[in-house]
C-alpha cells in the first residue's frame, strides 16, 4: 500500500511540474481574448471541495473506460489549478523587460519560456511540489471511489480503515506513512518559504 501511494503521487508531481509552468506562462504572457474569464473559471475548480468533483470525474472515467484504475485519480490531478495559480502569482512580478528583450532578439514564445522564464521558477516550483505532495499523499476519497481492490489502495486509505484494536500496526504504518512527507518538507523547506514569498501569498 505504501508503493501504491508512491505510484499515485510521483506521476502527478512530474505532470504538474511539466504542465503547470507552461499553463501559467500562457495565462500571464500570451495575449488572447477572454483569457482572464477562462482563468477565473479555471480557478473555480480549485475552490470546489473534492467531493463535488468526484461525480463528474467518475462520469468522465466511465467514458474513458478507466474506472478502477489509477489513471482515474492521476489524470484529474495533473490539471489541478493550484500549481498554475501559484506560479502565475510569481510571474506577475517577473520583469517584463526580460521577455521583451528576448522577443526583440527574435526569440519565440517557447524560447522565452524555456530559456528566460523557466530557469527563474525553481523556488516556486519547489513550493508547489511540497504542497502538492502533501495534498496527494493524503488521497482518500478518490481512492475509495475509483479503486475497488483493497490491496491496490494507497496507504492513506488503510490508515483510515485500521481497526482500533490494532494499535501496533496502526502506529507502525503511521511512521512509514510519515517518513516521505517529512523528507519532502526537509528537502524543500527553503524553496517552500522563498516560493510562497515570491508568489505574494500569505
Amino acid at each position: 500500500m505504501f508503493w501504491n501511494s508512491v505510484i499515485l503521487v510521483v506521476p502527478i508531481l512530474i505532470g504538474q511540474c511539466l504542465i503547470a509552468p507552461m499553463a501559467a506562462f500562457g495565462f500571464e504572457n500570451i495575449r488572447w481574448r477572454h483569457k482572464e474569464k477562462l482563468y477565473f473559471l479555471y480557478l473555480i475548480v480549485m475552490l470546489m471541495p473534492t467531493q463535488i468533483l468526484l461525480v463528474p470525474n467518475f462520469i468522465v472515467a466511465g467514458w474513458l473506460n478507466i474506472q478502477d484504475s489509477y489513471l482515474a485519480i492521476i489524470l484529474p490531478a495533473l490539471f489541478h489549478p493550484f500549481g498554475v495559480f501559484l506560479i502565475r502569482q510569481q510571474l506577475k512580478g517577473f520583469p517584463r523587460e526580460c521577455t521583451e528583450a528576448a522577443a526583440l532578439d527574435g526569440a519565440g514564445a517557447w524560447q522565452i519560456y524555456r530559456q528566460v522564464v523557466h530557469p527563474n521558477l525553481k523556488s516556486v516550483m519547489a513550493a508547489m511540489v511540497v504542497l502538492l505532495f502533501v495534498d496527494n499523499w493524503n488521497i482518500v476519497d478518490q481512492a475509495v471511489v475509483f479503486i475497488e481492490d483493497l490491496y491496490r489502495q494507497p496507504l492513506s486509505v488503510y490508515l483510515g480503515s485500521t481497526t482500533s484494536n490494532l494499535h501496533g500496526m496502526f502506529f507502525a504504518a503511521s511512521v512509514i506513512y510519515m517518513i516521505p512527507a517529512v523528507l519532502i518538507f526537509l528537502l524543500g523547506q527553503d524553496g517552500l518559504a522563498k516560493g510562497i514569498s515570491l508568489s505574494n501569498l500569505k
